[in-house]
């Protein structure tokens, strides 16, 4: 089958198909999010989020309520910052099976909508155990990708930053920008009129794990700074500069790097490859969750089949534009000096 006869004969979608697509593989999305395991009593990683949202808007410490043996009992502590919860806290007035469910469409619903503006070439990520995973728990990686191609949604660059951060870094655009500054004042303040203390019980909590890592960081890792060979491209700077975000180990935190496919063929390649070494992962090598034997194997595919795979399809593209919003603007700042 030919790119230009997928799905509908032609590879420029009308906004009517885009959007039944995009409903189409967002209930997909829902059910596989509904249909996950029912350990925890079925709560899922957006669970924690509910729960601290409606902690903070009663005036109480999340940090100290969420996690192992303490009031809601889950096998991590809440690691995300209280903008994140401001973000989320309108969802609470739902009860958190259907307000993560809610949270998983739409966000797959932008995802999905946003990723075929230009054509079908990306629908091979969805199939993807990258995206089915983000989908079964509630993870904000589908929101994030799917900002690369929606501006408006970096308001919530603030929930996640060092996931929205690499979406700015590499956007071309300056409404990306302006949304994250925006969102970023209007969230943080909401949350520290709720509960000014905060940031400290946030710090204070991020020193007690060693979860969060940046792959560049790795020996492992090192080969992804070859993606700046290609500077001038903003996807360059989207695998480089989320490669260098302290990050967890998960499928779900390769999503966003099989948004660089250009083509049905580069992204039907980096989602085979990207499900296969999880598949691996899981199959072979995984042993206990949280065991450092275990992190490493996460670590090594999350690198040998999301990081570098990504770093090549960009490599084998020239090194010309369009690059991003940032680089633009400094080499058009220095062209002003050098007329004056």
């Amino acid at each position: 089958m030919s790119e230009r006869e997928f799905p509908w004969g032609t590879n420029r979608p009308t906004r009517v198909q885009r959007v039944l697509v995009a409903l189409l593989i967002a209930i997909g999305a829902a059910a596989i999010h509904n249909a996950g395991p029912s350990t925890n009593g079925g709560l899922s990683d957006f669970s924690m989020l509910w729960y601290g949202a409606k902690f903070l808007l009663m005036g109480r410490d999340p940090y100290a309520l969420i996690g192992p043996h303490l009031t809601v009992d889950l096998p991590s502590r809440l690691f995300y910052p209280a903008p994140t919860l401001v973000a989320v806290a309108p969802l609470t007035l739902l009860p958190f099976e259907w307000a993560a469910t809610i949270f998983v469409f739409a966000s797959t619903a932008f995802l999905a909508f946003g990723a075929t503006r230009n054509g079908w070439q990306l629908l091979p990520i969805f199939p993807s155990v990258t995206f089915m995973t983000s989908a079964r728990l509630g993870q904000w990686s589908i929101l994030m990708t799917a900002s690369l191609f929606v501006p408006m949604l970096a308001f919530f660059a603030i929930a996640k930053p060092q996931g929205f951060l690499p979406v700015a870094v590499s956007s071309e655009k300056r409404s990306t920008w302006v949304a994250a500054v925006v969102g970023a004042v209007v969230l943080a303040a909401t949350s520290l009129l709720l509960l000014p203390k905060w940031p400290l019980s946030w710090w204070q909590l991020l020193g007690t794990t060693d979860y969060f890592s940046p792959p560049i960081a790795s020996i492992r890792g090192a080969a992804i700074c070859l993606v700046l060979l290609r500077w001038r491209r903003a996807e360059s700077w989207l695998v480089f500069s989320f490669a260098c975000m302290p990050q967890t180990w998960y499928p779900y935190n390769g999503l966003i790097l099989l948004a660089v496919a250009r083509s049905f063929r580069e992204a039907s390649f980096l989602s085979l490859l990207s499900s296969a070494g999880w598949f691996l992962a899981y199959g072979f090598l995984a042993g206990e969750s949280r065991s450092p034997e275990t992190r490493f194997a996460f670590q090594s595919i999350l690198i040998a089949f999301g990081y570098l795979p990504a770093t090549l399809v960009v490599l084998r593209r020239p090194n010309v534009g369009p690059g991003t919003f940032w680089l633009e603007w400094l080499s058009s700042r220095r062209k002003q000096r050098d007329v004056a």
